[in-house]
């Protein structure tokens, strides 16, 4: 039924078809922003969605279950996510297009049936399989942006790509605001379903890339094979790093704010709607990284560089939000204003990496090399929203927790000097 769905909505593209690289970049990017979207608007639904799904599992919704449960259902996510890795090895043997199709309707299905959970287990089951299907999309459509545009525009529109994240965090927080009290958590993930839509798009009017499609690509094993493991481990373990501190940072900004709000008495309709605010503000500073991020890696004039800027930034930027303005000197209004910054330093970042991830691999391992480090870089960044949770349950403080893991950048520095540096040359063939 499903591979009907895929293979016969619409003929693909023929692989020797001409195809403009502002098409192929468009279609990759909206498959990444509809991503950005299912995956973001659960942190501004969280508190509405376990406030019934705890109860209906015999578990009572207080502050501290909220904030266990919450970080234990982003790991679950996170891992399913981390599980996606196939996608990469898929992409590689049986083409980026067709692959592609696949991950967007896994992800958009699931991320629906979100919203028809009727427990707690069923809701985090839903949750896995929806990361199993937004991770692979990543997998698939970085290859195929990179082997589809011209040399001189890649590295441009590679890092381009990852404005497709914010624009989604952007939607998702702009429908919270409009149109969320009226949906209903469960109304706002039953949205999650439109991204299926692309299907037919991608199928009828985008080509595999020259020589991606049905061909034998190595083993796995070739990934830990002597110089490339290296590679794909300092790849896979800078990804983790960039995640932990991610999932540990901004994205808690919405619960943080939302839970200061009610304790000071605001309603929970309004503490939601300020939590939405702080994701648009935050995901301005996102916006702006991953549209600078080709530049800054010209100027600088290498991949390695930019890279330690952007950890260094993070570390600062996390404990300068959460420590300072929220901790001690309770300022929601410093920390709403510097939210652009820390959107900047540790969000921005994956446009660093979208640029130079799939440049560390050959073409018959873009796909699994490219997918084994973001997929391994999120198993071991699952443990973030975990702790994070734990460590504000245990200190009745999430500004304090968050802050804690920051020192994640501190671990990440070292390993920035185990990858090639890729600047200034082509695309590995």
């Amino acid at each position: 039924m499903t591979e009907s769905i895929v293979d016969a909505v619409a003929p693909s593209v023929a692989a020797t078809g001409a195809v403009s690289p502002r098409k192929v970049f468009w279609a990759t990017w909206f498959g990444w922003m509809l991503d950005g979207f299912d995956s973001s608007m659960y942190g501004y639904i969280l508190v509405g969605a376990l406030s019934e799904l705890l109860p209906a599992s015999g578990i009572e919704p207080s502050k501290a279950n909220i904030g266990i449960y919450g970080g234990l259902l982003f790991s679950i996510f996170m891992l399913g996510w981390a599980c996606s890795m196939v996608w990469g090895w898929a992409a590689d043997r049986y083409g980026r297009v067709r692959i592609m199709c696949w991950t967007v309707l896994v992800y958009s299905l699931f991320t629906a049936l979100c919203g028809l959970a009727t427990g707690i287990v069923m809701f985090a089951l839903f949750r896995f399989v929806a990361g199993f299907g937004i991770g692979g999309e990543w997998a698939a459509g970085t290859p195929l942006l990179q082997e589809s545009v011209p040399e001189n525009t890649r590295v441009r529109l590679a890092g381009w790509l990852h404005t497709a994240t914010p624009t989604g965090l952007f939607l998702a927080a702009a429908v919270t605001l409009l149109i969320g009290g009226t949906l209903g958590w469960r109304g706002m993930f039953l949205l999650g379903i439109l991204p299926a839509l692309l299907i037919a798009y991608l199928r009828s009017n985008i080509p595999e890339p020259e020589g991606s499609a049905s061909r034998e690509p190595p083993s796995i094993s070739a990934l830990f094979a002597g110089d490339q493991a290296r590679t794909t481990w300092a790849a896979a373990l800078m990804m983790a790093c960039i995640i932990f501190g991610l999932w540990s940072s901004n994205f808690w900004a919405p619960t943080v704010i939302a839970t200061k709000l009610v304790a000071a008495g605001a309603s929970p309709a309004h503490a939601q709607e300020m939590g939405a605010v702080a994701g648009l503000i935050t995901n301005v500073g996102t916006l702006i990284g991953c549209f600078l991020v080709p530049w800054i890696t010209g100027w600088l004039g290498s991949r390695r560089r930019t890279a330690v800027l952007f950890f260094i930034g993070g570390l600062i930027s996390v404990v300068v939000c959460y420590e300072v303005a929220i901790e001690w000197l309770d300022s929601l209004v410093l920390f709403m204003a510097l939210l652009p910054v820390l959107g900047f330093f540790t969000n921005g970042v994956f446009g660093l990496f979208t640029i130079w991830l799939p440049e560390m691999f050959p073409s018959v391992l873009r796909g699994s090399g490219s997918g084994f480090a973001f997929s391994m870089g999120r198993v071991l960044g699952a443990a973030g929203p975990t702790l994070i949770g734990a460590l504000a349950a245990r200190t009745g403080s999430f500004p304090l927790a968050i802050s804690m893991l920051s020192l994640i950048y501190v671990i990440g520095l070292p390993l920035i000097a185990l990858a090639p540096e890729t600047a200034g040359k082509p695309l590995a063939k």
